[in-house]
């Protein structure tokens, strides 16, 4: 069926209204469900342009429409790789589709052009109400098959009574030109949950070790004591022609890391895997890969050494800051700071991990000359800097008042190797008399300071890259 040039405006004007809707309806959703609509989406917008071409040769060009801005915006949105990426682009595919829309009602002619009648309301009669009304899928097998409805309702005129109980507008909205029309996405295809996502802010800034075996040795030097040598052992003089000069030798010592298995359990009911409109296996996934994170993050930080990451907070080589003279119980002064500032090796590689607790008093601690030593971040996505370095809040850290509520370290001073990377397996065997399923989740690793002890500088204090 070919339209005319004006009912082919309307037309468009209200599929792109019905785009600006669905591009809506993705603001604060997760990756993974901005992911879900787009693919729904794309594949019938990307033909959009090729059959109005066809029908109306010329006159994208004559409306002066930049489909490539348009494909460019979705291409950006499909390579996002996560949720905050996303977000970014969807005020810029808006505004496109808001431009194009524009374009296609600037030229149309006065009056309706298919009126769609009285689409709003309930179509219950005599306390009767259709099935598909209490289901919130509407009748629905898939997202795709209800943008499906949506398209085929726009080129056909062809409205269903599930999808005609989810048009919006009233009697004195209801034609194709109706800014104020397009159909409502049913919320079981709107399936996002709420979480509070983990922020795992140590784990890239360690230095990664290659583990072919479950236990690989590293040779390290020994150059921790700087009085005679920084080398481990190896010295050099100046000498007179035919004077002879005393040998050294060099120092070194092995670093041992063992992998251990970190694991997490999980059963659901095959009746909740069957009903959920989440997917419940790929939220477990996900919620047990934020649960990795968290303990290995917590392992950096205070693990034992025992069949765990050793922690810098147990480690010999971290140095742990004397309080002041009269220094009240639970608190941090700038005198704390600056001297862990001026004990830390390799400090522009450093960060401030603090307890949340803690910020009220470093955002408003000022050095001898009045100025703030805390910097709030002047773009998104880049943090705080506290003593020009980057500052992260840090669940892990302790309370205020005891050792590590606040921490400076060098976590490319910390080795971390990964023997087996997180994997999953399922298995509906364990509880199959309950009619439920299995997932596990497993991985091995190891992590440690290589630093075996703090470095004794040939003057001055002795120097470590962690800090508490």
């Amino acid at each position: 069926m070919k339209y005319s040039e004006r009912e082919s405006l309307a037309l468009y004007e209200n599929l792109f209204q019905s785009l600006e809707s669905h591009l809506a309806a993705m603001v604060n959703l997760s990756a993974e469900s901005i992911s879900s609509l787009f693919d729904l989406m794309r594949p019938n917008f990307e033909g959009i342009f090729l059959q109005f071409d066809l029908d109306h040769p010329g006159m994208l060009k004559k409306l002066g429409i930049d489909t490539g801005r348009l494909d460019r915006a979705m291409q950006a949105l499909g390579a996002a790789k996560d949720s905050a990426a996303k977000q970014k682009i969807i005020p810029e595919l808006l505004e496109v589709t808001r431009q194009m829309r524009t374009s296609f009602k600037s030229q149309e002619d006065d009056g309706p052009v298919v009126d769609r009648g009285n689409l709003a309301g309930s179509h219950s009669f005599g306390g009767v109400r259709d099935r598909f009304e209490d289901d919130p899928k509407r009748g629905f097998g898939s997202g795709r098959e209800f943008f499906q409805a949506v398209m085929r309702a726009y080129t056909g005129g062809v409205i269903g009574d599930n999808l005609r109980s989810l048009a919006a507008g009233s009697d004195e909205h209801g034609n194709y030109s109706d800014p104020n029309g397009g159909f409502l996405v049913p919320t079981a295809f709107l399936p996002d949950l709420k979480t509070t996502e983990f922020d795992d802010v140590i784990g890239g800034r360690t230095q990664a070790v290659n583990m072919p075996s479950p236990e690989v040795h590293i040779p390290a030097r020994v150059d921790k004591d700087h009085s005679t040598s920084v080398s481990g052992g190896l010295r050099v003089y100046r000498r007179a022609e035919t004077q002879a000069i005393s040998p050294s030798r060099m120092q070194t010592e092995l670093i041992v890391l063992r992998a251990t298995s970190l694991m997490g359990l999980s059963f659901a009911s095959e009746e909740i895997l069957q009903d959920s409109a989440f997917g419940l296996a790929q939220l477990l996934e996900r919620g047990f890969r934020s649960e990795f994170g968290s303990r290995l993050q917590h392992e950096r930080i205070s693990g034992t050494g025992v069949g765990e990451f050793l922690g810098i907070l147990n480690s010999g080589a971290k140095i742990a800051v004397d309080p002041d003279n009269g220094q009240p119980a639970d608190s941090i002064t700038y005198t704390n700071l600056v001297n862990m500032r001026l004990r830390c090796y390799g400090y522009g590689n450093a960060i401030w991990l603090y307890n949340q607790d803690c910020l009220a008093r470093l955002m408003t601690m000022v050095n001898p000359a009045g100025q703030f030593i805390w910097q709030n971040s002047a773009r998104d996505g880049e943090p705080d800097r506290l003593l020009g370095r980057p500052a992260f809040a840090c669940e892990d850290c302790n309370v205020l008042g005891d050792e590590g509520d606040l921490i400076l370290a060098n976590w490319a001073e910390y080795l971390e190797g990964t023997y087996q990377p997180v994997e999953g397996a399922e298995s509906m065997h364990v509880r199959f008399e309950n009619h439920e399923r299995a997932f596990k989740f497993f991985m091995r690793d190891a992590g440690s300071p290589w630093w075996r002890s703090v470095m004794t500088p040939k003057n001055g204090s002795t120097r470590s890259s962690f800090h508490s």
